[in-house]
């Protein structure tokens, strides 16, 4: 009883420690971006059932093990829940529909462009979540668009980039600034050389990528 309480509890900390490796994994075997974002802290879930049911076996006092049972089976969820918070934007998907004709000069590719600025955190960050959507969608056009005229300032981009996507100076900074309502960066979905939706970086949650994920007319 008390070797199965101390596996559960090796295996919970082993869960806590390789949070983010399991749904990269899931991510990696094809699985939804929804379903990938939900699993790790599902199994923290499950490690806090399985140590209680382990727990409550012990005999002692029972109103001190019910209080300490309680604790240990949201524990395991808390911990993960603290170190990999869920932010508001983690499960977003709605974005905006685009009826207004913006400037097709900057929309070159079918597929999606990601419109950003220099020296941009936010910007920066997108870059992992960028990989692994190509690496899901290898033929999948991703355009990697900084609004600036000077080239130099695209080089931590580029070496972060590392030839995974495209990445090059927008041709109207200005005006792809202000179709993306200066907020950055924006993600938007392509089709025939025309943006048709766009999402802001909050707005680009896993839901969102499942749905594009699903336009599989992009993909060829």
């Amino acid at each position: 009883m008390r070797n199965k309480l101390i596996l559960f509890t090796v295996f919970t900390l082993l869960f806590i420690t390789f949070f983010k490796r399991i749904e990269l994994l899931s991510l990696n075997l094809g699985l939804s971006w929804t379903f990938s974002k939900i699993l790790p802290y599902f199994i923290l879930v499950i490690c806090g059932i399985l140590l209680f049911i382990q727990f409550i076996k012990i005999n002692f006092n029972n109103l001190l093990k019910l209080i300490i049972g309680f604790i240990i089976l949201i524990l395991p969820f808390l911990i993960g829940f603290v170190l990999n918070p869920i932010y508001e934007g983690d499960f977003s998907k709605q974005g905006t529909s685009i009826k207004s004709n913006l400037s097709p000069k900057d929309f070159m590719n079918d597929g999606l462009m990601v419109v950003t600025i220099p020296d941009c955190p936010f910007c920066f960050g997108a870059i992992e979540k960028l990989k692994i959507i190509k690496r899901r969608n290898p033929n999948l056009i991703i355009d990697f668009v900084v609004c600036s005229t000077k080239k130099q300032l695209l080089k931590k981009y580029i070496k972060e980039i590392d030839g995974k996507f495209s990445i090059r100076l927008a041709d109207n900074p200005e005006g792809l600034a202000k179709s993306s309502n200066f907020k950055f960066p924006t993600f938007f979905k392509v089709v025939n050389s025309k943006p048709i939706y766009q999402w802001s970086n909050d707005q680009f949650g896993v839901c969102a990528i499942d749905d594009f994920e699903s336009s599989k007319d992009l993909f060829n």
